[in-house]
């Protein structure tokens, strides 16, 4: 298939803005659908000048550990002329102390896959106004991020069982 003209306009803007090193890599499997790996340092610019092009509208942040690193996909739908194209941003942090910057600010709609994000495999929004648990339950090892694949669930048990949760 080949990619629609105003799909490649957008990766070009895109990539424009935030500059061409900064774009890892793009592909648009299909209509309507378009993926793009940036730099961590340049998530924001990457956010900030995609809610200007009318991708408003943050349907979810999910993540997934890659073994040497979490990536983090932001899924941002167009709202308004040429609604409907959704583009994933794909940003890794690496595993240890893993963090990524904030977008409450841009799109206040991350404040809780943000912490849905920090819960479930442990990355630190610098600049997020609260990353308190907001899915997991009441005395929750700190240390224990489930969807890591470090953790095996015997482990988890074991771990609550040793906090007095059982």
């Amino acid at each position: 298939m080949e990619a629609p003209e105003d799909h490649v306009k957008i990766v070009e803007e895109l990539r424009e803005t935030i500059g061409s090193e900064n774009l890892i890599a793009w592909k648009i499997p299909r209509a309507k659908r378009i993926y793009v790996s940036v730099k961590p340092e340049k998530l924001r610019d990457a956010v900030k000048h995609l809610a200007g092009k009318n991708f408003e509208h943050l349907s979810t942040i999910s993540c997934v550990d890659v073994g040497d690193g979490i990536e983090v996909l932001y899924h941002l739908t167009r709202q308004g002329p040429g609604r409907g194209i959704t583009i994933s941003l794909r940003v890794k942090t690496p595993m240890e102390n893993a963090s990524l910057p904030t977008i409450t600010d841009i799109m206040p709609g991350a404040v809780l896959y943000e912490r849905e994000v920090h819960d479930f495999v442990g990355v630190i929004f610098t600049g997020h106004p609260d990353l308190s648990p907001v899915m997991l339950p009441d005395k929750w090892p700190e240390d224990v991020y489930p969807l890591l694949k470090k953790w095996k669930i015997e482990d988890i048990k074991k771990r609550l069982s040793e906090v007095g949760r059982n």
